[in-house]
């Protein structure tokens, strides 16, 4: 138990489930609810999958040694054998110990050293035998660059034979990656993992696309910052899931099912989502230790689920779960933001609740947020008319108006939750644009256009007079939903939610275009809550699409940014503990992803950043004292772009140091796929890195960068 949380390249894309291996390999190993399903024809749908096999030019640098070993069908002491005299022979090489048959163990484990690929081939695995006494079957301590993956066309297996009891245990350890494995049968845990520095995602742990079925607990995860786990399949272990307490984590794409808890999470500034949960005594519990953790778009397979909320500022956001939410008393700023079929106790002071209704979510439900009525309120815009066969231009309903009849109804009724319905054409003639009371959800049908008798796009000048289209609220909660939100080329932004409107707020499925600065505007927000950007399309902007600055936590999540003058999303100065998730960002003058001027803790997670003029994604420090790092950049696509993925500084105290960039798919770039930084951007780790057919360099290496490279890949001589 750790610290009590025991117990191809395409975009990825929503798939039927299938089968992590074969029928064949699963059965007797595998016999839980998922598997019969499948074995059974019903339909079942799996959680999307985000990881990608590795493909890079070399291990851990372009002037590597490589040693290979083969190990044949026997027992654990003859491999180890192998292995120690290998090692002992050369302490520089890369080991690479492709595995042929079966291994047994009998009273040690099979201990892996530092700077080591282990590769099971088809048909291989390693089992306990009868007499077992091994405390696990694989053992790596306190080593680094160590990988355990299948190659053939069948995951190898892990088998404990209900003897040992743990299957792959990894303690003081950093940049170890497990990959397309079964382990089954442990009567503790199937995989443990503990970091040797609970901080640094350059040393992050990964295990991915692996099957943990019937052991006591699936995977215990502690004490190593930025793991990423991914396309897991979870079933029937007896005790925990999945546990994990890791800094800035990412849990997406699993299957969790048939286990007394499903996932225990005690991390920090982390993220669960796109998940797919069947049957658990509990689906998901948030620890005390757990902090801002984002749980976000998991869906079930069953109707009846059940959450326990500890820790401190944790966030549900658009989960598709029926089931209840049991806050602990002992938790705070507990976040319940517009998810389907969720049940709580809403009179409960630690939880913040809002569930307002949208262009795309237009329920009728009276609590919108708790201890507040609801009011309905239409104001219309003009229409298109028609006269004989011609169609007349609307006349636009004036957002003074507008402005003026919200203000009556907020007045009138200071407890409720406004819900304002805009049906029409819409237009402002003033630099404040509309400006939401507080606890105003908005829903558009139509377009407001900014028209402030301005020459379109002035240059930037130094204390310009804000103006906006629409300006969140103030305080409380809001939203806006729908429609088309036009700057005109006139006013600095569509969406203004910076300093002077920091409510906890939602957008979502907003169009927005032509401000000439940015669409959305979000400097200085100091808020109770995070913004939520989701499935909205920005474009066409003059300076970036969406730019938190010096601001609190921002989620942006499945939006389309396209088209602006800088960058599709800039995470700039200061902004920190921010996700980018699911995002598409293309054809923007400078980057798709720009992290710049010591951001730090942010996760970029599953997006597609290509055809942008700079890199898809680009992390760098010109000005801020401090560093931009402690950044987590997983699973992307950055294709057709200058670079995919680079990293710079400007001097000593401004860096770009210390951020995790893994299994990030660069190709087709003009330059290079990845640029791994210069003397003021060090040590940062590229991990599992899909690298191919870019102009330049697939991977461009530094040795003032110092950079950490670790990628399970079987290179040939000619590739290196």
């Amino acid at each position: 138990m750790l610290n009590g949380i025991g117990g191809s390249v395409d975009h990825p894309h929503l798939m039927k489930f299938k089968c992590p291996s074969s029928s064949a390999c699963l059965a007797p190993a595998v016999s839980g609810i998922f598997s019969l399903l499948l074995l059974a024809g019903t339909p079942c749908y799996s959680a999307q999958s985000f990881f990608s096999s590795p493909e890079a030019p070399f291990i851990i640098a372009p002037n590597e040694s490589i040693q290979r070993i083969a190990i044949s069908e026997g027992s654990v002491e003859a491999a180890q054998a192998a292995i120690d005299s290998a090692r002992q022979k050369d302490s520089n090489s890369v080991l690479v110990l492709e595995v042929g048959g079966m291994l047994t163990a009998g009273a040690t484990p099979l201990m892996l050293p530092s700077k080591s690929c282990l590769r099971f081939l088809s048909g291989s695995g390693i089992s306990a035998k009868s007499s077992s006494t091994a405390h696990s079957l694989i053992s790596i301590t306190n080593a680094e660059n160590v990988s355990i993956v299948s190659v053939g066309t069948i995951r190898a297996t892990v088998d404990g034979a209900g003897k040992v009891p743990v299957g792959i245990s990894v303690g003081g350890s950093s940049r170890i990656d497990v990959d397309r494995l079964l382990v089954t049968r442990c009567s503790g845990s199937g995989i443990e993992m503990t970091g040797s520095d609970p901080l640094a995602l350059n040393q992050a742990q990964s295990v991915t696309r692996c099957v943990l079925n019937r052991n006591g607990n699936g995977l215990l995860v502690d004490q190593t910052a930025g793991f990423v786990c991914l396309d897991n399949f979870f079933e029937e272990n007896t005790g925990t899931a999945l546990g994990i307490s890791s800094l800035n984590s990412v849990v997406a794409g699993n299957m969790i099912g048939g286990s007394i808890s499903g996932i225990k999470n005690g991390s920090d500034r982390a993220v669960v989502t796109r998940n797919v949960f069947g049957k658990n005594g509990t689906a998901l519990e948030l620890l005390s230790n757990s902090v801002s953790v984002l749980v976000s778009e998991n869906r079930s397979l069953e109707t009846n689920q059940n959450f326990l909320v500890a820790g401190v500022g944790n966030q549900f956001f658009r989960n598709e779960f029926p089931g209840s939410v049991n806050v602990s008393s002992s938790a705070s700023n507990t976040l319940l933001i517009a998810n389907s079929k969720f049940t709580t106790d809403t009179t409960n002071t630690n939880v913040g609740y809002f569930n307002p209704p949208t262009f795309s979510h237009p329920h009728t439900n009276a609590v919108i947020i708790p201890g507040k009525y609801r009011v309905d309120i239409t104001i219309p815009g003009g229409k298109v008319t028609k006269e004989k066969d011609k169609s007349i231009a609307a006349v636009p309903t004036d957002i003074a108006y507008v402005q003026s009849e919200i203000g009556k109804v907020s007045s009138a009724n200071p407890q409720a939750v406004l819900v304002l319905h805009l049906q029409g054409e819409y237009i402002s003639k003033s630099k404040d644009g509309l400006q939401l009371p507080p606890n105003t959800c908005v829903i558009l049908d139509g377009t407001i256009i900014s028209d402030l008798g301005l020459p379109i796009d002035l240059p930037w000048v130094r204390g310009e007079t804000i103006s906006q289209v629409v300006l969140m609220a103030s305080k409380g909660f809001s939203s806006f939903s729908g429609g088309k939100i036009d700057g005109g080329r006139q006013a600095l932004y569509d969406v203004n939610a910076s300093s002077n409107a920091p409510s906890i707020a939602l957008l979502e499925g907003v169009n927005m275009a032509d401000s000439s600065r940015d669409g959305i505007y979000i400097k200085g927000r100091s808020s109770p809550g995070p913004l939520y950007i989701y499935q909205c399309n920005i474009y066409g902007n003059g300076s970036r699409c969406i730019w938190p600055h010096v601001c609190s936590p921002v989620h942006s999540i499945a939006n389309t940014c396209t088209g602006s003058h800088m960058d599709g999303i800039d995470l700039d100065a200061g902004a920190k503990d921010c996700t980018a998730l699911f995002n598409i960002c293309t054809g923007n003058r400078r980057h798709g992803l720009f992290l710049e001027e010591a951001t730090h803790n942010n996760i970029a997670f599953g997006n597609i950043f290509s055809a942008n003029g700079g890199s898809g994604v680009h992390i760098w420090n010109e000005e801020v004292k401090g560093n931009t790092g402690s950044n987590a950049v997983v699973s992307n696509i950055c294709q057709a772009n200058r670079k995919g993925v680079s990293a710079g500084g400007r001097s000593d105290d401004k860096t770009a140091s210390g951020n995790l960039i893994f299994n990030n798919v660069c190709s087709g770039n003009r330059v290079d796929g990845i640029a791994s930084g210069n003397s003021r951007a060090t040590n940062n780790y590229f991990g599992q890195c899909v690298n191919y057919g870019n102009v330049g360099l697939d991977i461009q290496t530094s040795d003032s960068a110092a950079a950490y490279f670790f990628n399970a890949v079987n290179p040939e001589p000619s590739a290196r």
